[in-house]
């Protein structure tokens, strides 16, 4: 087990009288001068989502030690302030000596810790083994041919010293990228832990690592986003990274090394060989004797051949034998386990190295990828995309991505038939793009409108929005459920932003800091007022109004028609936003597209998708209710609003349709041809594009917040 080292903010830390950042757990046997260094690197991590990892090489104590590092950025500390981690695991250049490469113990060692909730203290049990999570073997490079087309590329971070200086851009995920970084490594073998890296340099800096992700500092740089359509190095490195394929060197050595024995052998038996000789000389007379006594004629010389040693070529070539003929199992096996795509890019790296494998058996393998690709693709994507929770997954939703441009890119390649197939899979791709702009959140629907007050267009300015009954009662919910009280306040994270569509992913507007409070006799959560200022946002409650009162540097507060949104974050994650609706027709609904809807072919019931819910089941609408429609439907409706709509909902539309008169009257042919769709069973597409509707205690509609066209 390595030394470790746990640096955070805590009100008490191991070395008496010190609090704030500083060390809170590690092994005693660590030289101070090591813990000194560790703790001046910080917590390079202010994001609360993901992780950085960095490789150092340090000395100290006249020695040098190996330090993998894990930074993480979770929660509130003690002071209510953001909160942040440093966990270092230590290794002695003995110990790194027999174990796999530092990327790979970063994705497999299941010990990082978020957080540190207990008491300062000294660790033991350094003596213990290392329990790592089992994965499969670094070479091939598996992992590289599926990000870049081919594992060949994996040596792009080598050079004939050892690790080349390389700056990585546009990475994958953090696991998917130690993954990458531990199969180049390998191809070190024992000077894998001399490869120093950083996941992300625009925080840890690059001085000091060798792979740098995210830096553009230096010679030589990798962009993932272009690194299919880049060339594959070459070389014994470049063959090993690609097919696990072994040099040639060894082989030739071994070779050599017969070729030189063989002459000892032979002086060694001089004598059996002159011995050897007269008898064959005795047996050539014997037969000299019989041969003028048979009148037969004598049968051909039996001619022996003695073969040489094989030569380095040979041995390459037997092996490349050998590899293909692994290859082509594992193209089958692929085959028969529906992975095409798997089966293909195999296929393509294997003829790549070996054109005999092409010419062997290409019609055996090609029909069958070609005429299997683009389904099997397509379901493996679906698989993804409609998976519950996939909205609140944009890493599941960018592999997704990846996995269809990689297999649109290799499907042209082997040349698969655009078929309706072909088109479906171009279909995956377009949806999983769709949804990196979604970012599903509790949202409050409020509609009212704002009252503003400004001096000049540059000049600061007012907006207050008042909230109905209804309103105040559901915030005040919110606010029970934050655990704020009149004892204790609520430290948490305050944003404004446009409201244009529900559910839109913003990464750009910073959060405020802010407080949720009550008071015998109001509450309030707002953000924290820059000194001699009005706070940015405020939402209060009391027995005399409740309103949202915003403040604005300029005169963005005149606009009485905008549709606004307030995001506000809990110590532990937790989301709430809150819609402020000013101008019911310029909110455009969100369009999940008709996949987000399903059809029970048995009751007639429509209803959104397993993987769509979580979007229609994020809205509270103050004022009434949400439901399903179909277009045309006419309210006010009387009826219970549902989001499941029902087949005789559909059917009570048309028919009212199809009895309407005057203004407004759809066309003939509109009617006609939906009547149809539903006498077909084609109940969705009767009643397309469906949308989800809010609606009040009257019946009437409210706005419209999500669209499936």
């Amino acid at each position: 087990m390595p030394l470790q080292l746990i640096f955070t903010s805590a009100p008490q830390g191991l070395t008496p009288g010190r609090s704030g950042y500083c060390t809170i757990a590690r092994h005693r046997a660590i030289p101070d001068r090591l813990a000194q260094l560790l703790e001046s690197v910080g917590t390079p991590h202010e994001c609360p989502q993901g992780e950085t990892f960095t490789f150092r090489l340090l000395e100290a104590g006249d020695k040098n030690w190996c330090v993998l590092s894990r930074f993480v950025a979770r929660g509130l500390d003690y002071t209510q302030r953001d909160n942040r981690l440093a966990h270092h695991l230590i290794f002695s250049l003995e110990e790194a000596a027999i174990l796999p490469p530092p990327a790979a113990i970063a994705g497999r060692w299941k010990g990082w810790r978020d957080e540190w909730t207990g008491a300062p203290t000294w660790l033991e049990g350094e003596d213990r083994s290392l329990q790592l999570e089992s994965q499969t073997p670094l070479t091939p490079a598996v992992t590289w041919r599926e990000e870049t087309g081919t594992g060949a590329k994996a040596a792009w971070l080598i050079n004939a010293s050892g690790p080349a200086a390389v700056g990585l851009l546009n990475p994958p995920e953090t696991l998917r990228l130690l993954r990458l970084l531990a199969e180049a490594s390998a191809l070190l073998g024992k000077s894998a832990w001399a490869a120093t890296f950083t996941t992300d340099a625009t925080t840890t800096g690059s001085d000091g690592f060798l792979w740098a992700v995210n830096s553009t500092a230096a010679a030589v740089t990798i962009d993932f986003a272009t690194a299919k359509s880049l060339p594959a190095p070459s070389g014994d490195i470049a063959r090993q990274a690609a097919a696990g394929l072994t040099t040639p060197k060894a082989a030739a050595g071994q070779t050599q090394r017969r070729a030189i024995a063989a002459p000892a052998a032979s002086s060694n038996n001089t004598a059996a060989w002159i011995i050897g000789g007269v008898i064959i000389l005795a047996a050539g007379a014997v037969a000299l004797f019989l041969l003028n006594r048979q009148p037969d004629p004598t049968p051909s010389p039996v001619v022996i051949e003695v073969k040489s040693q094989p030569s380095p070529a040979d041995i390459t070539k037997t092996d490349e034998i050998l590899k293909t003929n692994r290859a082509l199992t594992e193209i089958q096996g692929l085959m028969d386990s529906d992975d095409f795509m798997g089966a293909a890019k195999l296929w393509t790296e294997t003829s790549s190295l070996s054109p005999t494998f092409v010419r062997n058996y290409r019609e055996q393998i090609i029909p069958r990828i070609l005429s299997n690709f683009s389904a099997s693709v397509t379901k493996q994507l679906l698989s993804r995309l409609d998976r519950p929770g996939v909205l609140n997954d944009p890493k599941s939703i960018q592999a997704a991505i990846a996995e269809a441009k990689e297999a649109l890119r290799l499907g042209a390649e082997i040349k698969v038939p655009q078929d309706e197939n072909w088109k479906r899979l171009q279909a995956c791709l377009e949806r999983a793009q769709s949804l990196t702009s979604i970012e599903v959140r509790p949202t409050m629907v409020i509609a009212g409108e704002w009252k503003t007050g400004e001096s000049g267009p540059n000049s600061p300015s007012q907006a207050d929005f008042p909230l109905s009954r209804s309103a105040a009662d559901a915030v005040a919910k919110f606010i029970e459920a934050s655990g704020a009280t009149q004892r204790e306040s609520v430290q948490i994270r305050i944003r404004l932003l446009a409201f244009t569509s529900p559910h839109l992913r913003d990464d750009r507007t910073k959060y405020l800091s802010g407080e949720i409070r009550r008071t015998p006799q109001a509450t309030w959560i707002e953000s924290t007022p820059e000194p001699g200022k009005l706070p940015a946002i405020g939402i209060g409650l009391s027995n005399r109004r409740n309103e949202v009162s915003l403040n604005f540097p300029n005169g963005e507060g005149a606009r009485a028609g905008a549709n606004r949104l307030i995001e506000v974050i809990l110590p532990k994650g937790e989301r709430q936003c809150f819609a402020l609706i000013g101008d019911l027709k310029a909110l455009q609904p969100l369009n999940l597209g008709p996949d987000a809807l399903l059809l029970d072919s048995e009751t007639g019931v429509i209803r959104p998708a397993p993987w769509a819910e979580s979007a229609v089941n994020a809205f509270i609408w103050t004022s009434g209710s949400i439901g399903l429609y179909p277009e045309g439907h006419e309210f006010p409706d009387r009826d219970l609003p549902s989001i499941r709509a029902t087949r005789s909902l559909l059917e009570t539309d048309i028919i009212r349709m199809e009895g309407k008169q005057g203004p407004g009257t759809p066309p003939y042919e509109v009617v006609a041809g939906r009547r149809k769709l539903f006498k077909e069973g084609k109940l969705m597409e009767a009643g397309a594009p469906w949308t989800i509707q809010a609606i009040d205690a009257n019946g009437a509609a409210g706005p419209r917040l999500l669209e499936f066209r």
